[in-house]
């Protein structure tokens, strides 16, 4: 057994496999089919020359080669391997030539050369010598220095958060709805490669302003210089190196002493005890933007953010294990929070950044921010009883329950679409609207059926999510819970890796009816949304945040089925939008778009998904709800447009677009509908086969939307399924095994020879 496990044949096949399950199951995102091809080529050629480096190491390799191909006792193996052989090469030449609907690759160089100069904010500066005016004046440990990054901190958190996230490590609160991903600053290979000049480029052009080999997703990186002053970027270039820890790269070599009191001073941090001083540091660094410095929830960001951040002061907290009549939460319950942040909020898991001794310091801070730091609480933890799997009588029971107790706030389907006519607000009087079950994604301190039924039974406290520990028994909790979870399946999750939205090929007249049964056999893939933050006049909270699309084509049409959960109909004067409408907010007409290229790009080179630039033109097909007061028709357009500093204009007399749209149960369902090819120079000409570059943009009336301020994403593709050539697309697979076969049968004859 020893002496097989050591051959090398052996060690061969164990080490190409064994590199094969790295590429495809432990390397996340996966390697694209074309690179993997070609990485598991030269991984193959380097195992073949390590595994015969010698003649005697060849000469073993070879040897079971050899007797399974010409050994008389090996006929049945032997037969066993040709069959294998002309099956696989059959199945890896289908593979590479039938019609592929992967998102296509896309390489896109991370940190693209700067220009030697730039001009903004009307001067010409040299990037070659440019350094930070900023740190140049102030340099660290002066009272200036603390200045400046309480000043970057401040401007970072009102500006940059919600991409770049409370961490710095790139997963703001809609950091998932842009591709390419912010960057993470808290990696080494990015500020703490890069010149503080570089960073005043990025930051002042933005994605605009990269040059080709730095663009092909259309970074979503705003300009800055339209917003910012000059003295603004610097503060808060500055405030990301102090944040992270990382030290900007020069030209001059780095200083041996000045590195032994960098290491010096990380030793010194290391072992310094956890003072009550160390702690109040803590959080001015990492909670006191969002929190305020009092604790009291007013920080520089909480203007932007919904929900607001949690004023510590009152002592009043959503998320417990304990039982309902409890006021405070366990200090595990508080720790879950701050460990593993709370999704759908700007509440980051701060798990990667601070230390255990920190989160204990930080939970006694907040217990001193509500004066309860010294009470003596006696929590009684939630009574689970004997949980109750799910199943089809389950689900059924707590279906029931589910319509007489949460349908009002929650919608029938779940979508958080308000039946009850009430107008709900948390403790603090302000304005809440109740969680979509379908999307797990913005589930807070919730993932399992477990934590629904401790939701269920406790509430959240501080909002108009009551407790049920009162109103259902235990059993009927759990199943309200398995049925809360079923909910998840009612609808299409976000796509993880895969952009590409599948066109269904079908025969005959495409449907206009958004409820028409055909759409169920289309594929859908739901993309995320963000506001728009990155232009002014900018959007910062949305509640609309993903868009559900499907595509179906026939030899003359296609037709697309846009769908948003949007808790509310915002039919200005209708009765619902009056139920719903909002203080101080001019109500507008929800109102959906779909953006395409002019041309279908030949190159990775695409249009910015900001409405496109001047060489790159956009369609835009666009339809808004109807109004009744005043009253106006729902309202179809095309509109064009070349870049995201002009309004896009409306095209006059197009009759070549249709659309129609339904508001059922917290959902707008919207079928758009336009021939494959037209007669206008400024449409988008479908091809089959191609992947055409498409985004999504949503208007929310009820939060007043409309021109810039809506919600969007960046492109993803839709790919029309090409005819089928089945002469080529099977016969070149069978030629390829068969004449595979015809090889190994020479060889295995050739062989045979040596053996009699």
């Amino acid at each position: 057994m020893r002496r097989f496990l050591s051959h090398p044949l052996f060690l061969s096949v164990l080490t190409f496999v064994g590199v094969f399950i790295l590429f495809t199951r432990v390397i996340s995102p996966p390697l694209p089919r074309s690179l993997l091809i070609q990485d598991m080529t030269i991984v193959a050629i380097a195992i073949l020359l390590v595994a015969t480096f010698n003649d005697s190491t060849a000469k073993r390799f070879g040897q079971p080669i050899k007797s399974l191909l010409g050994n008389p006792v090996m006929a049945i193996p032997r037969f066993a391997t040709l069959l294998v052989v002309v099956g696989g090469v059959g199945m890896l030449v289908y593979n590479q030539i039938k019609p592929s609907t992967k998102s296509p690759v896309e390489l896109r160089t991370v940190h693209p050369a700067p220009p030697s100069s730039l001009k903004v904010y009307g001067k010409t500066y040299n990037l070659l010598k440019l350094t930070n005016p900023v740190r140049d004046a102030n340099p660290k440990g002066t009272v200036g220095y603390e200045k400046a990054v309480k000043a970057g901190s401040e401007l970072y958190y009102k500006n940059c958060v919600f991409c770049h996230g409370d961490l710095l490590d790139g997963a703001g609160p809609f950091a998932q709805a842009f591709n390419p991903r912010p960057i993470n600053f808290q990696d080494v290979g990015t500020i703490a490669q890069l010149q503080e000049a570089f960073l005043f480029w990025r930051i002042t052009t933005g994605g605009p302003g990269l040059p080709r080999e730095g663009t092909p997703w259309a970074s979503a990186m705003p300009v800055w210089h339209e917003m910012l002053k000059e003295n603004d970027v610097w503060n808060i270039i500055t405030f990301l190196y102090d944040y992270t820890g990382h030290v900007p790269r020069t030209w001059e070599l780095e200083k041996k002493d000045d590195k032994q009191k960098q290491q010096e001073q990380k030793l010194k941090s290391k072992s310094a005890k956890l003072d009550e001083k160390a702690i109040d540091a803590i959080y001015t660094k990492r909670c006191s933007q969002c929190h305020g410095q009092e604790g009291d929830g007013v920080g520089p960001a909480t203007e932007f953010m919904y929900p607001k951040p949690r004023d510590f002061t009152l002592g009043t907290f959503k998320y417990k294990t304990t039982h309902a009549d409890d006021e405070f939460p366990t200090d595990d319950d508080l720790r879950k929070t701050i460990m593993q942040g709370l999704p759908g909020t700007a509440m980051p898991a701060w798990k990667s950044i601070l230390k255990p001794a920190e989160v204990d310091g930080l939970i006694l801070k907040i217990k001193k921010f509500g004066e309860w730091d010294e009470e003596d609480i006696e929590h009684q933890k939630i009574d689970l009883g004997t949980p109750i799997k799910s199943s089809p009588d389950s689900l059924k029971k707590g279906r029931e329950l589910f319509v007489k107790a949460c349908v009002q706030c929650h919608g029938e389907k779940g979508l958080g679409n308000i039946t009850s006519g009430k107008k709900l607000k948390d403790d603090w009087n302000d304005r809440i609207w109740p969680r979509n079950l379908t999307r797990p994604e913005t589930w807070r301190y919730t993932s399992d059926a477990k934590d629904v039924f401790q939701r269920i039974s406790t509430g959240i406290r501080g909002t108009p999510m009551p407790e049920h520990s009162t109103t259902m028994s235990v059993e009927d909790r759990w199943n309200v819970a398995n049925y809360v979870m079923s909910l998840r399946d009612t609808t299409t999750q976000l796509a993880k890796g895969d952009t590409v939205i599948k066109g269904l090929d079908i025969t005959g007249d495409l449907p206009t009816d958004p409820n028409d049964p055909i759409w169920a056999k289309a594929p859908a893939m739901t993309f995320a949304m963000s506001p728009n933050i990155i232009k002014e006049p900018r959007l910062f909270v949305s509640l609309n945040d993903t868009v559900t699309v499907r595509a179906i084509f026939n030899e003359k049409d296609i037709a697309m089925k846009v769908e948003v959960d949007d808790r509310t109909y915002s039919v200005p004067g209708s009765k619902l939008e009056l139920a719903y409408r909002q203080k101080d907010i001019a109500p507008t007409r929800d109102a959906i778009a779909i953006q395409f290229p002019r041309d279908i790009p030949k190159t990775s080179e695409k249009p910015w998904f900001r409405h496109g630039d001047k060489k790159h033109p956009v369609n835009m097909w666009y339809w808004a709800a109807p109004s009744e007061k005043p009253k106006v028709d729902s309202t179809t357009m095309i509109l064009d447009a070349k870049g995201p500093n002009t309004a896009p204009k409306p095209r006059k007399n197009q009759t070549t677009l249709t659309a129609n749209g339904q508001w059922k149960d917290g959902r707008w369902s919207v079928v758009f509908k336009r021939p494959l090819k037209t007669d206008d120079v400024q449409d988008l000409q479908f091809e089959q086969g191609k992947y055409i570059p498409v985004a999504f943009a949503n208007w929310d009336g009820v939060a007043g939307e409309k021109g810039s301020r809506h919600s969007f994403t960046t492109w993803y593709w839709v790919k029309l399924k090409a005819p089928e050539d089945k002469i080529s697309l099977y016969g070149i697979p069978i030629g390829s095994g068969l004449l595979a076969g015809l090889i190994f049968l020479g060889l295995a004859r050739s062989q045979r020879k040596k053996y009699k």
